[in-house]
């Protein structure tokens, strides 16, 4: 094990699928290494869909949050388009 690299999870895209508004400022002062922004083409009345990209912890912490702030989480899963679906569909 001479060679032994320290195992890192890299950043990960996820989309987070939320019951109502949430401030995406104030969330990311919480935590400044993770990216989020809204998904404003994915967004509806009552729900809003945050792209974040970040790491497996920071997920942990971000969902623990939402948690604890009584939101209601709908969906969460690992963005396959890198969670670039807006800037794609903007371009056509």
């Amino acid at each position: 094990m001479k060679n032994a690299q320290p195992l890192f999870d890299p950043a990960t895209p996820y989309r987070i699928e939320v019951r109502g508004r949430v401030d995406v400022d104030w969330l990311q002062s919480f935590d400044g290494s993770a990216e989020i922004s809204v998904d404003e083409t994915r967004q509806m009345e009552d729900i809003t869909v945050l792209n974040v990209n970040t790491d497996q912890s920071g997920i942990v912490g971000l969902v623990r949050r939402l948690h604890g702030l009584g939101i209601t989480i709908l969906k969460l899963q690992i963005a396959s388009d890198g969670g670039k679906a807006a800037e794609v569909k903007e371009q056509r």
